[in-house]
């Protein structure tokens, strides 16, 4: 029973100091019991087993007393040997916490505004009904109310609409976040009220004609302009100068639909007429302005549910079809459809015109941080050399490789968990700081960036990805050693490889490539920006003022608001120092627009993308106002008005594509079967809602002309002085035609500038990216050039000592370099062109190929990489021969 002794002994040794192998002790326990059974003598063995036994059970419980005793001292023993080295702790924490936090930046404004779920009971059951699989996604009144009457397909249905309404009483306007939202809003949400009530969702209700205006408003809402006042509800707010009152608050975790836009106050679609009265929208069959959602029972799929939506769509669409559409179109209307598809996370405009940009910023970040990670693992290799006579110590004694990777990676993984702790830090500035960024002076973002398990989740995430990734190699390289040799020879020629540093070159080299990508995407996105800034819109820009000017709220008549507007613009004009003055419908670079297919003469086209044209209503003088080149024909004057015969002015690229080399001028355009213009001049191309934008069909009719006119109207001001000057004259202007005219100011540049807030974020971000990493990538290569002349001291003192002269010594150290930089920058080239091409919509006047650019970025990689490899090379050829020789 030598064995059995001789395994009990070991037992105990084990759970003395030094570990424990809990598979190999079952092993041996079953291998006692066999030899036990081939003895015979089962008494002997049943005693020694049952003290075998009893000493395993407690070496179980033991054993996780010495796991948690082992971490604890693993982490005492890493956390003293980062503080030994401040130096390598601080580059390595700050490369991480830059890399950490920008990637949960953007990923924190990822999951706000596209894969965060709405604070609503069971987002994941509600869907949203769109005409098409892609395209718009709102219906008409009309098309709302049969859908909320025959619709059997979910347990409830709402509709809602996002705008703004206007608290003050008069004046410029200050305006409130509003919704218009059907009577059951808030109980297919399952959204109660915290105080009062919400909208009770009855035909009888809210949703019944020429109900009581009746609010109910938001917390942030209540707190901000009642103070929390508890006696709020039966109180009114005044919006768009009439009175609501207030029947409810709603929980400060509901924020609305629209998830980069908290609402303020809410009202029922029923009262549209209230604030729209002669113009209102709910019998309007062309007007598209609500979307319309869907809550699925428990039981129904998505499938399901989207096919009874369409077995009723034919009967809906033609009880709805816009009698005022020619034939052709209302043919057209008649074969749309209902498509359902999920809306558990809401809608967003950042999602949806930002999603290619956040994504593209998203794929930069984590560049970065790769790059970090390659950056660390060569520091951690360089120190691994410096240590490994402390590694083949601990080894000889009886440590095992194991162990010493353990205890390494233990300290890659408290850099990692420092480095989160700081990009958790720099995330929820950066966060706010790409909110801001991509915020408007009138329509500033409002997205919830309040701390939410998924960041948190992805945070850890990608710290224990860059420890594994920067120090699970250099761990195993480290503890890759001949022990003999090492205690026998100086710690700087026992590493195997360790003059050539395969692995260092091999990150080096794709820190090089990487670097090289953002580069590359830097500066094409700077050029992007640079384009569009300079780009000719067709327009001035500059010392032009626009106003909005509202008569929904005054005493003005339908009848008489031409005479008022151009009332407006005469005052206007007289104004000291105003060069020229104009009103139009929409005012260029907005997201307001007016688009219909029309119909040419002499064209056949059966579609009507073919004969789409984007329109604009606007007075004589718009085109000198904005300076826009008249190329044919005339401009517009005051004799166009109700009794001459309709008028128009194209674009360019209206005139070629419609009629080719042909004179436009004399040839008719119909916008419907009743309204035929002729063509009386032809202007130069302009930008309609983006700088970005390729040319489009553009058409002006004259302001005159129009039998009913809006009750809003914007207005351009051109002036030789600073345009914020004139603001007091043209509201003294304005007020003298009406006092209770609402006003909206703001500067022309200002609108244009707004417009390029994308290009213009992508192209900071990217350029601050790219100058970050070619900062670590010059830190990785300074690093790996004075680890090379510190493990070749010896070599560099012989041929100094022989006499190499500096330069030599130079030209030596920096040979290393070559061929790293070489293949970083060849295959670097390669992942440009292909990156490039997936970032391709994001670029204007520039492509993604460009030779410049390429040249230009590995220009100054190269230069960079030579810089940081010369530093610690020209200190390498001003080594002290006798210096260097002594100490080996």
């Amino acid at each position: 029973m030598e064995w059995l002794n001789e395994f009990t002994r070991r037992l105990r040794f084990r759970l003395r100091g030094v570990r424990f192998d809990q598979d190999l002790a079952e092993e041996m326990r079953l291998h006692m019991e066999l030899r036990a059974a081939e003895a015979g003598d089962r008494d002997a063995a049943q005693r020694r087993f049952g003290n075998a036994t009893q000493l395993l059970e407690s070496s179980r419980e033991a054993w996780g007393w010495t796991l948690l005793d082992t971490l604890r001292q693993d982490l005492r023993y890493g956390l003293r040997m980062l503080a030994s080295h401040p130096g390598f702790t601080a580059t390595a924490v700050l490369s991480l916490a830059l890399g950490i936090g920008a990637n949960t930046a953007i990923y924190s404004i990822l999951n706000a505004v596209i894969l965060r779920s709405l604070p609503v009971e069971d987002p994941q059951r509600l869907v949203q009904i769109r005409p098409g699989p892609s395209g718009d996604d709102v219906f008409t009144n009309p098309i709302w109310e049969q859908v909320r009457d025959r619709q059997q397909a979910f347990t409830g249905a709402l509709a809602y609409s996002p705008d703004r309404f206007d608290l003050a009483g008069g004046g410029e306007s200050r305006f409130a976040q509003g919704l218009w939202v059907s009577g059951n809003f808030f109980r297919v949400l399952g959204v109660p009220a915290i105080r009062g009530r919400v909208f009770t969702g009855s035909t009888g209700g809210e949703d019944r004609r020429g109900s009581a205006p009746l609010a109910v408003i938001s917390y942030s809402f209540w707190k901000r302009n009642f103070s929390g006042d508890t006696s709020v509800i039966g109180k009114t707010v005044r919006l768009n100068r009439h009175a609501f009152e207030i029947v409810g608050v709603t929980p400060p975790w509901f924020r609305g639909l629209d998830v980069d836009q908290s609402f303020d106050v809410a009202i029922p679609i029923a009262c549209e007429p209230i604030l729209h009265a002669g113009h209102s929208s709910l019998d309007e069959r062309a007007s598209w302005w609500l979307r319309i959602l869907g809550r699925l029972p428990a039981e129904e799929s998505l499938q399901r549910a989207a096919d009874r939506m369409r077995a009723i769509a034919p009967e809906i669409f033609r009880a709805t079809v816009p009698g005022e559409f020619p034939a052709q179109i209302q043919k057209q209307y008649l074969q749309n459809s209902f498509f359902l598809e999920p809306a558990a996370t809401g809608f967003s405009d950042v999602g949806a015109h930002s999603r290619t940009a956040l994504f593209t910023l998203m794929a930069i970040t984590g560049l970065v941080l790769l790059i970090a990670c390659a950056n660390i693992a060569n520091l951690l290799m360089a120190r691994a050399a410096a240590r490994q006579r402390e590694f083949s110590v601990r080894m000889a004694i009886g440590a095992g490789r194991a162990r010493v990777v353990r205890q390494l990676m233990t300290e890659s993984l408290l850099l990692a968990a420092l480095g989160a702790g700081a990009g958790l830090l720099l995330a929820s500035w950066g966060s706010r700081l790409l909110v801001h960024l991509l915020s408007t002076t009138g329509h500033p973002l409002e997205i919830d960036l309040s701390p939410d398990p998924h960041v948190l989740a992805f945070t850890f995430a990608v710290a224990i990805s860059t420890a594994v990734l920067f120090g699970f190699s250099p761990a195993l390289r480290a503890t890759r050693i001949e022990l003999n040799q090492v205690l026998k020879e100086s710690a700087r020629a026992a590493l195997p490889g360790a003059t050539r540093f395969n692995l260092g070159k091999a990150l080096l080299t794709l820190q090089v490539v990487l670097s090289l990508v953002l580069l590359v995407g830097a500066g094409l996105f700077l050029e992007t920006l640079r384009n569009l800034l300079t780009a000719d819109p067709g327009f001035t820009r500059h010392n032009v003022l626009l106003i909005g000017a509202d008569l929904q709220q005054t005493a003005v008549p339908p009848a008489r608001r031409a005479a008022a507007y151009r009332e407006i613009r005469e005052r206007l004009q007289a104004i000291p120092g105003v060069a020229a003055a104009a009103s139009a419908m929409f005012t260029p670079i907005s997201p307001q627009g007016w688009a219909q297919p029309v119909q040419p003469e002499g064209m056949t086209a059966d579609s009507p993308r073919d004969r789409l044209v984007f329109l604009n209503r606007v007075s004589p003088g718009y085109f000198k106002t904005l300076r826009t080149p008249l190329l044919l024909g005339r401009d517009f004057n005051e004799r166009d008005d109700l009794h001459s015969p309709k008028v128009m002015l194209i674009n360019e690229s209206t005139a070629r594509q419609f009629f080719g080399a042909a004179d436009p001028l004399g040839k008719t355009i119909g916008l419907n079967q009743n309204d035929v213009y002729q063509i009386v001049g032809v202007v130069k191309d302009t930008r309609y809602n983006t700088i970005n934008e390729q040319p489009r069909r553009i058409a002006y009719v004259a302001a005159g002309q129009d039998p009913e006119p809006e009750s809003s109207m914007r207005f351009a001001v051109r002036s030789g002085v600073a345009v914020e000057t004139l603001i007091p004259a043209v509201r003294s202007a304005i007020s003298g035609v009406n006092r209770d005219i609402s006003l909206e100011i703001r500067e022309f540049e200002t609108q244009v500038s707004e417009s390029l807030l994308q290009p213009r974020m992508v192209a900071l971000l990217s350029s601050v990216f790219g100058v970050l990493a070619l900062l670590l990538a010059m830190v990785g290569l300074y690093g790996i050039t004075a680890y090379t002349v510190a493990r070749r001291r010896a070599e560099i003192g012989v041929r100094i000592a022989l006499g190499a002269r500096p330069g030599s010594v130079i030209r030596l150290m920096l040979q290393d370099l070559a061929l790293p930089l070489a293949v970083g920058i060849s295959l670097g080239l390669g992942a440009s062109l292909a990156a490039g091409r997936l970032v391709n919509s994001l670029l204007y006047g520039v492509r993604p190929n460009e030779p410049a650019q390429l040249a230009a970025a590995a220009l100054i990689l190269a230069a960079a990489a030579m810089l940081a490899g010369y530093l610690p090379a020209r200190r390498a050829a001003r080594l002290d021969p006798m210096i260097a020789l002594r100490e080996e």
